[in-house]
């Protein structure tokens, strides 16, 4: 290592150095002791490439006091005109472990540094093993300019690893998030698709059957006169020649029927926006995810239990339907579940392909579908008849003591039964049912709905209680049977 001082005098340590000769050569006479040529060459391993003017070129000069043919690995070039050339100390120590070989020739481009210029070292002495230099500092008023070389630190690697795997990460959460978003979109097309034609087919067969009126025909005379209902079947199967239509049938759902044969009723609440055709087959299944037209879809179409007779009520008439969260279908039944909603649509209409019939609420409530959700226990709301008169007053007892609310119609053991069930959403398979009872011959369809009330504490399956946290005061009650 060299000191260079500001008057450019180079003063040699008095540090002791064996440097490898060719066995043919005398021993160079260099003014550079060797921890200057190490640190020299480790400030240039180490410091980043700064851009510097181009070099003037300088005409090639020697050394003063070199032996000819002797290869320092590094040449100085002196611009001082008063520099003397000084012996240099003798061999190294055998206690350093620091060695310099001898490598290629360094390239010819050189970099000005105070009042000499230094050449770059080329590619093979970037390899040479070099301790770790303490940090050279100037004497005032000399400027050093080492050029810095790009050479990976410790880490780099896996820095580098870590930075590509952190990208590909990033570009395959973009790409999931793109799959969700498409999907999502294509979801809700396909939703508002279904809903549309699932809306138009509702509106359609809405006014299906006003399109049979009661038709008129003029007499011998000249009269109008009104068509007999054997006169109005005799038009209605001109038009439909290939269908069979029931006996006795009402010839109002006549369209219905043609267009569908599986459909047995009709099924309305006006304050509530329910109007469906209603259908019905040997199997319950066959109608869940079909419509009255018999297309696909999820929405399905209100069905009567494969156990009802139409043409000759049972006790128990069962209606079911999806519950649709647009408030179509068995979705609008949510309405029952607030005293406001009951007393919007407090009678439903409910006619069948032989009759008109009105029906009263007087019981709402929520209940399981599946025999776990309530200690293996499955109330049985499905049933159509029951074998006494005493077993159908236990059961509207059952209502009462599950009804969310009390709507004061009085109910009796001899009243036909009219249930609508659908799903609902307070716990895993819960159900939402809807009962109402046959209005009777000569009895109003008008209801006081001021006089419905709260029920305080009706009875859930455990399920309900499960989700809420609460304790199940109906527990040890009795489990009502059919049988």
């Amino acid at each position: 290592m060299r000191n260079i001082y500001n008057d450019g005098d180079i003063r040699p340590e008095e540090a002791k150095r064996q440097w490898p000769q060719e066995p043919t050569q005398p021993e160079p006479q260099s003014q550079l002791s060797d921890d200057q040529i190490t640190v020299l060459l480790q400030q240039m391993l180490t410091t980043q490439p700064q851009p510097q003017p181009a070099a003037q070129p300088q005409p090639e000069a020697r050394l003063e006091g070199l032996p000819e043919g002797v290869n320092t690995g590094t040449r100085i070039v002196f611009q001082s005109t008063d520099f003397e050339p000084k012996e240099r100390p003798g061999t190294m120590t055998e206690t350093e472990d620091f060695s310099l070989t001898e490598t290629e020739p360094m390239t010819a481009a050189t970099e000005a540094i105070g009042s000499f210029a230094v050449d770059e070292i080329d590619a093979a002495a970037r390899e040479i093993p070099l301790p770790k230099p303490a940090p050279v500092t100037a004497p005032e008023g000399t400027a050093l300019a080492v050029e810095e070389l790009d050479i990976a630190q410790p880490g780099d690697e896996e820095t580098h690893a870590k930075a590509k795997w952190k990208k590909i990460l990033f570009i395959a959460a973009m790409v999931v998030c793109l799959i969700a978003i498409v999907g999502g979109g294509v979801w809700l097309a396909r939703e508002h698709f279904a809903a549309k034609e699932n809306d138009e087919l509702s509106d359609e067969l809405a006014q299906e059957e006003y399109t049979i009126a009661r038709g008129t025909t003029m007499d011998a005379v000249g009269n109008v006169i009104e068509l007999t209902d054997e006169q109005m079947w005799q038009q209605i199967r001109e038009q439909h020649p290939n269908v069979t239509f029931p006996q006795n049938m009402q010839f109002k759902y006549a369209n219905y029927y043609a267009r569908n044969q599986d459909f047995v009723g009709y099924l309305e609440a006006d304050g509530i926006g329910l109007s469906l055709p209603v259908v019905q087959t040997r199997n319950d299944g066959d109608y869940l995810y079909k419509n009255f037209d018999k297309q696909d879809t999820k929405y399905g179409c209100p069905f009567v239990s494969c156990l009802n007779r139409i043409d000759a009520l049972d006790t128990n008439t069962v209606i079911y339907g999806h519950h649709m969260n647009n408030n179509t279908i068995f979705g609008t039944l949510d309405n029952y579940k607030s005293l406001d909603g009951y007393k919007k649509a407090p009678v439903i209409q409910f006619n069948t392909l032989y009759h008109d019939y009105s029906w009263k609420v007087f019981a709402v409530f929520i209940t399981n579908s599946e025999p776990a959700e309530d200690g293996g226990y499955l109330f049985n709301y499905f049933f159509t008849n029951l074998a006494s008169e005493e077993k159908r007053a236990s059961y509207l007892n059952e209502l009462a003591q599950r009804s969310i609310y009390d709507t004061g119609v009085d109910v009796l053991p001899s009243d036909k039964l009219l249930t609508l069930s659908t799903c609902s959403h307070e716990f895993n398979e819960a159900r939402l049912v809807v009962v109402a009872r046959l209005v009777r011959p000569g009895e109003s369809t008008g209801v006081d709905t001021s006089r419905a009330v709260w029920n305080a504490t009706p009875r859930y399956p455990q399920a309900w209680y499960d989700s809420k946290k609460k304790t199940n005061p109906y527990a040890s009650s009795p489990r009502w049977s059919v049988y």
